[in-house]
């Protein structure tokens, strides 16, 4: 390697510094490896290039030269805070974790270490160790916020529902002026079916954060599982009034149209959710629900076309069966010559799924009902 006295060496520092500043990472890299060369122990050097590669993403590059950083001082707070965190990025969680202890064991106040060590257990499915990370920062600050989510979140994940309510409850205790822990609170009773709870606590929230249109648009939620319809689309306006371009509170207000028989109604929130996002499935779900029941097949067809076409990802259509329904719909306009058309697409469309689903029967099994409805045809 060319060697490179020590006033080259800082010019390529500098340079590599101010290609920092402009955002030139990858330039910057160059520069700093060409300083590298006066001094291949540059401890300073060895972290800037890995931090500058990890912001490339060129993470295993970043570790290489964090390695050759923590042979010259193993102990180095930063380099093995950013080592584990490199190694959770890669979802190499076990190993994340010998890092992040070795930064407790060195610096036991590190609460950023405390944090994605719980972090680390979630992933590895390790409750009651995370729980316990959660537990050992708590104790070393009592006002880490942060922490308080991470824990409450983790028991809520884990099933342990009450536990949550009580560390959402801490935290609204702490932050007075906090809205999102009674929306936590209210959303876990509004899953285990507690909806009078759910209710009390959504319009703690609102009192506190009426500027959201989430708050509105949870009650209205609570509401309609309470089938208090009318109620919950008062709502739902409220939280159009704040956020119009959210496609989930037209389609949810729909649904509380469909309830109470206001079907046009129902069917013109759903084009809303559609206009806003044409990408957003569930609303030509709903839509073909309503459409099938009112029985307006000519309208109905066109939205299994385009949930079909949409749909890259077959996730949404094949749920609920739309190639095959499409098929049934033009059977009930009886327009055969399109219903033979689009039974050819939808068996090919059920052969891409039966492979990508290793032999899902139930995708056999239709795809069979519409080879039998194209030998009909002829």
């Amino acid at each position: 390697m060319e060697q490179l006295n020590i006033k080259e060496e800082n010019k390529y520092a500098k340079m590599a510094v101010n290609l920092n500043f402009v955002g030139k990472y990858d330039e910057a890299v160059k520069y700093f490896i060409k300083a590298l060369q006066a001094n291949e122990n540059d401890f300073g050097v060895l972290i800037n290039i890995a931090a500058n590669l990890t912001v490339l993403k060129r993470y295993d590059e970043a570790l290489e030269y964090y390695d050759r950083a923590l042979k010259i001082n193993p102990i180095d707070e930063f380099v093995l805070c950013e080592k584990a965190n490199i190694l959770f990025t890669q979802d190499r969680f076990n190993e994340a974790l010998k890092y992040y202890d070795a930064v407790i064991e060195n610096n036991q106040i590190n609460k950023l270490a405390y944090y994605n060590k719980a972090m680390s257990y979630e992933k590895l499915g390790k409750f009651h160790e995370a729980i316990k990370s959660c537990d050992l920062l708590i104790k070393l600050d009592k006002s880490y916020i942060d922490i308080y989510y991470l824990k409450a979140r983790l028991q809520e994940k884990f099933g342990k529902y009450k536990d949550a309510i009580s560390t959402y409850s801490v935290i609204a205790t702490l932050k007075q002026d906090d809205g999102q822990p009674y929306l936590k609170i209210s959303s876990i009773y509004n899953k285990i079916g507690f909806y009078n709870r759910a209710l009390e606590y959504i319009q703690k929230m609102i009192r506190i954060s009426p500027e959201r249109a989430i708050g509105y648009t949870n009650k209205g939620l609570i509401l309609s599982s309470l089938e208090r319809y009318h109620e919950a689309l008062e709502c739902f306006d409220k939280a159009i009034k704040i956020e119009n371009d959210d496609p989930d509170t037209y389609m949810r207000k729909g649904n509380a149209y469909r309830k109470v028989s206001q079907n046009y109604k129902a069917l013109s929130c759903y084009d809303k959710a559609i206009e806003i996002n044409e990408l957003f499935f569930k609303a030509y779900i709903f839509k073909a629900e309503l459409l099938n029941e009112l029985k307006q097949y000519d309208e109905l067809a066109l939205c299994y076309e385009a949930l079909i076409e949409k749909d890259k990802s077959k996730v949404y259509s094949a749920y609920v069966n739309a190639p095959y329904k499409l098929v049934l719909t033009y059977k009930e306009l009886k327009d055969y010559d399109k219903a033979r058309c689009a039974c050819r697409k939808a068996i090919n469309y059920y052969e891409e799924l039966i492979y990508f689903s290793d032999g899902s029967e139930e995708f056999k099994r239709i795809k069979g009902e519409l080879g039998g409805m194209l030998y009909g045809f002829r």
